[in-house]
């Protein structure tokens, strides 16, 4: 035996017990989920029914396609703007390019695609991930916002940092059921609940909270006055229900986030804002043009964590749902779970799951590609 074959060798024993734990809590369980969606399996594996589920769950096969074609078409679109924009061609001529591209796109994926979709598929499924998105795009935004002006707060900061770090984090390692029956507590709808008493203090009526299906918006417009409204305004909308998780999950993960972001700042160089305040910039600028592109990376990771954690989101909204939010909260790993556990259809499930798991893998290679490039890794 060689030496390079000696080192290879050496190089996979090494590796082997990753791999093991990797293939066997990794892949096999998505193979094995795929193989139960593809059997009629309530309690113990029944016949063999292929892709019937998928079908089920997703809707029909030709919206699906034009599902598909549309994404492509938008995708081509984004491309082709990148493309032109890279060749120097004229804003107005890449403008009429790539709209042209992009209307079409649109009209597959909205029109014949996901409105088909909507109406052939399994409305617990589509529910799902429209309160995940929700539930996505209130957290995520506000988490990172948060978590950024904390940290460099902290960072411009000599004084107490370890103890604001300590502090920060300490929501983040509190355990999620227990954290998560207090706010329950605090979000009750009783008069003397800690968040009806905080909402009282400014003159404002007592809310459901947790159990309030309502949205945001309808609630709003009752308090001014206005009692009729369009029923599509409950649809569009988180509901307060979710919206109270929302702070939950904020409140949980933006001390985790200032503390990792505390660590990017730590390792930006100081020559750099002196070198900026030399040539007089102030605090904003040097945080525009230094602080966040150096911590790129770090909001890079923080983002593609939020977004998967979010997805897989479950223990505390499982605590803090109620009767009264209805299907508001059910994010889509509520309804699998419900599928499992209430209806006893654990083929249906994992077909639900292997759909989310597709889910999460696109949209994590989408946002590394598209957010990748705007990422600063140094010269």
């Amino acid at each position: 035996m060689n030496t390079r074959s000696r080192e290879q060798l050496i190089a996979w024993g090494f590796l082997s017990p990753a791999l093991v734990i990797l293939i066997a809590f990794g892949l096999f369980p998505i193979g094995y989920a795929f193989y139960v969606s593809l059997h009629k399996w309530q309690i113990k594996q029944g016949a063999l029914i292929g892709l019937d589920h998928y079908r089920r769950t997703l809707g029909d096969p030709q919206n699906l396609l034009f599902f598909i074609a549309g994404l492509v078409l938008v995708w081509a679109a984004y491309r082709l703007r990148a493309t032109l924009r890279g060749r120097g061609q004229p804003r107005l001529q890449s403008h009429i390019a790539w709209v042209a591209v992009l209307l079409p796109g649109l009209w597959v994926l909205f029109d014949l695609g996901l409105s088909g979709l909507l109406a052939t598929g399994d409305p617990a499924l589509y529910n799902g991930f429209k309160v995940t998105f929700f539930y996505a795009a209130g957290t995520i935004p506000f988490q990172l916002s948060l978590a950024t002006g904390l940290a460099y707060l902290l960072f411009k900061s000599m004084r107490a940092k370890g103890t604001f770090r300590v502090l920060f984090f300490l929501p983040y390692v509190t355990p999620v059921i227990a954290s998560a029956v207090v706010f329950r507590t605090i979000f009750s709808p009783h008069p003397s609940s800690l968040a009806n008493r905080f909402w009282g203090f400014f003159g404002m009526e007592d809310q459901r909270w947790l159990y309030e299906s309502k949205s945001v918006v309808v609630l709003i417009l009752q308090a001014a006055g206005v009692e009729t409204h369009p029923g599509w305004l409950d649809d569009i909308f988180p509901s307060l229900a979710l919206t109270s998780i929302i702070l939950y999950n904020i409140w949980v993960y933006v001390g985790y986030d200032t503390v990792i972001l505390l660590a990017g700042l730590s390792a930006i160089p100081r020559h750099y804002y002196e070198a900026a305040e030399m040539d007089g910039a102030n605090g904003w600028q040097g945080f525009r043009h230094i602080t966040l592109p150096l911590v790129s990376p770090t909001l890079f990771f923080l983002s593609m964590v939020a977004v998967i954690g979010t997805f897989k989101a479950f223990n505390h909204i499982y605590i803090m749902r109620t009767p009264g939010a209805r299907d508001t909260v059910d994010v889509l790993s509520i309804a699998i779970f419900d599928q499992v556990f209430e209806f006893h259809d654990a083929g249906y499930a994992s077909a639900m799951a292997f759909v989310l798991f597709i889910a999460i893998l696109a949209l994590t290679l989408v946002q590394n590609r598209v957010l990748g490039k705007r990422v600063f890794y140094g010269d």
